[in-house]
């Protein structure tokens, strides 16, 4: 006779909900492994609103050193590592690449805030006052600034992006634009009585802005990325091990948490923000929001336009002009890859404060600080909110680029059937018999006497 010893249902009850509680742990460890950056940029808003003076500009850190050089220098040096020097070239001669970035960059955003200006303008918002002319002033110089230097690079690596792509469009638009932005602005600004005393200096006293923007692009990005090329280079295979299991993306992210810290602490500390009228601070925020969005799409059209429009409505106009093939084939539309696309929409839409603060500072520099702490404004909430924003779409992007795996491996699932299938004989579309190709042979041969009678 077997006995069987009975567990009791309270053993079994309790072992179930400790299994539930393990189960929600884990789960809750992962959700905040997933979001450690998100929670990461809040630590460092909170840090900044409490201690602004601890990592602000003459701080006890000296943040304009240890920062904004360091920092940005870590970020690219680790990007030299991660990077082949194939992707870098290949990329280097993109100009598809680099003239929809840089269009959109310096054309496209610029020409779409001015329309916008100058509707407030003429719906009468200058003479009611509600949102400051410093505010407006301040928008457009944020719409002419280049890309960002650090943090497109890193959200389009955390997307699954071209980050080569993206490291080639921040050197070329900070390069050029330290050039072209305060031509744009001194262009764009009205030229009307109530924007007089805002308006900036001339580009050509901008001498010293211009040598130090060169330096710091020089010293911060190029010198660290040609590093990190050259060691590549001669230790491929201990960088590559050293990338792959020390994890050097996620400490690239942990340093632009810095540059979120330094810059969320200049806004506090300057006091701008609580004295500029509230009314003012509300339409940057949600128009920021509004314009990177319609900015990102954008980009998005612009790299991968519609393949139906393409196909059917641009492809043959163009085919029609009497042009050069060579120049045809360069200004016809296509899609990217989705890899470049990533890059493209984080990179066309950013701006910096790397060339942004600097400049404010130069072109306004026989005002006082508050006056250029005003018109920062709306340079550090773009830049900061974009921060937050792309870290959004890091989501949406891999769930872009999930989807496009998940669509080729339903492909080849129907081709490995369709193979099984004709291994089998059961392929429900028959190949054609021997009589059917005599019989369309004979057709052919009929056709040709055909019209060897007409002849």
């Amino acid at each position: 006779m077997v006995v069987t010893a009975r567990i009791p249902d309270d053993h079994v009850e309790n072992e179930q909900k400790g299994k539930k509680v393990t189960k929600a742990r884990n789960r809750y460890i992962q959700f905040l492994s997933e979001q450690w950056l998100v929670i990461c940029f809040g630590l460092a808003c909170v840090l900044a609103w409490k201690w602004p003076d601890v990592a602000a500009t003459g701080g006890p850190i000296k943040s304009e050193y240890t920062i904004l050089y360091g920092s940005v220098a870590i970020i690219f040096f680790i990007s030299g590592l991660q990077l082949s020097t194939q992707k870098l070239r290949e990329n280097l001669f993109n100009w598809r690449l680099h003239i929809i970035v840089q269009g959109i960059s310096f054309v496209v955003i610029p020409v779409i805030w001015l329309v916008i200006m100058w509707i407030m303008i003429a719906a009468g918002d200058l003479q009611t006052k509600v949102i400051e002319i410093p505010v407006l002033t301040g928008m457009l110089v944020t719409s002419c600034l280049p890309t960002t230097i650090s943090s497109n690079v890193v959200m389009t690596r955390n997307a699954g992006g071209d980050d080569a792509a993206a490291i080639i469009e921040v050197v070329i638009g900070n390069v050029f634009g330290s050039f072209i932005s305060p031509g744009l602005i001194y262009a764009l600004i009205p030229r009307r009585p109530e924007f007089t005393s805002w308006m900036p200096a001339s580009p050509t006293t901008l001498g010293a802005m211009y040598s130090g923007v060169a330096e710091k692009l020089g010293l911060t990005v190029i010198l660290p990325l040609v590093v990190g090329q050259l060691v590549r280079i001669l230790f491929e295979k201990k960088v590559v091990w050293c990338v792959t299991h020390l994890k050097l993306g996620k400490l690239s992210t942990f340093f632009l948490c810095t540059l979120i810290w330094s810059t969320f602490s200049n806004a506090f500390k300057t006091g701008a923000l609580y004295t500029m009228p509230k009314a003012s601070i509300f339409f940057t925020v949600f128009m920021n929001i509004g314009l990177y969005v319609l900015f990102t799409i954008i980009c998005f059209v612009f790299a991968r336009p519609p393949h139906n429009l393409v196909k059917k409505a641009i492809g043959p106009q163009l085919a029609s002009l009497s042009i050069p093939r060579p120049i045809r084939h360069f200004i016809t539309p296509r899609q990217m890859s989705k890899e470049q696309t990533i890059a493209v929409c984080f990179c066309g839409a950013a701006k910096t404060t790397g060339v942004g603060i600097p400049l404010v500072a130069a072109m306004w520099s026989g005002r006082d600080e508050l006056t250029r702490a005003y018109l920062q404004i709306p340079v550090l909430l773009y830049t900061m909110e974009q921060v937050f924003l792309a870290q959004g779409l890091v989501y949406v992007f891999k769930w872009f680029l999930r989807r496009s795996v998940h669509s080729e491996l339903d492909v080849e699932s129907v081709r490995g059937e369709r193979g099984l299938r004709a291994l089998d004989g059961a392929d429900e579309t028959p190949s054609p018999t021997t009589e059917t190709v005599r019989n369309d042979e004979r057709l052919r041969a009929d056709c040709a006497g055909v019209e060897e009678v007409k002849l």
